[in-house]
């Protein structure tokens, strides 16, 4: 398990514009990368209840599948705020089976007594290709 402090803006899929020698600011990092025969597993999003949708907390749990079908999963908190988004307390986990990423969700949410309404599970994984994944995470606003 890795842990990394980041900030970055909503989309954990977002490639960084190249800069003319400048290293990119900790907000321009993604958080997952995708390589060649990897694509999106499933995200998870617990809201902290009675939040507003203009300002929330909320813990983020993504991952992706290797091409071995083992999965990458990477946690962290979110503050969100007038369309901008701060991200604390990053964990990345390189390699994981599903099962035991089910046990995890599962225990962060009886752990963490969060109602069914302050969760949401995004499925990704009955997306046929990564295109797919991202049109629907992006009609979904995220």
């Amino acid at each position: 398990m890795v842990r990394e402090k980041e900030s970055d803006a909503e989309n954990p899929a977002k490639v960084p514009e190249p800069s003319q020698g400048a290293q990119p600011a900790a907000e321009d990092l993604p958080l997952m990368r995708l390589a060649p025969g990897e694509r999106f597993f499933k995200f998870y999003i617990l809201t902290e209840p009675g939040s507003t949708p203009e300002q929330r907390l909320e813990h983020r749990i993504l991952t992706k599948e290797h091409a071995d079908g083992t999965l990458e999963m990477v946690s962290y908190n979110a503050w969100i705020a007038g369309g901008h988004s701060e991200k604390h307390d990053v964990i990345r986990v390189p390699s994981l089976s599903k099962a035991l990423l089910d046990k995890i969700v599962a225990r962060v949410r009886t752990e963490g007594r969060v109602p069914p309404e302050s969760f949401r599970e995004i499925d990704l994984s009955h997306c046929e290709t990564v295109e797919e994944q991202i049109r629907l995470l992006a009609r979904l606003g995220l």
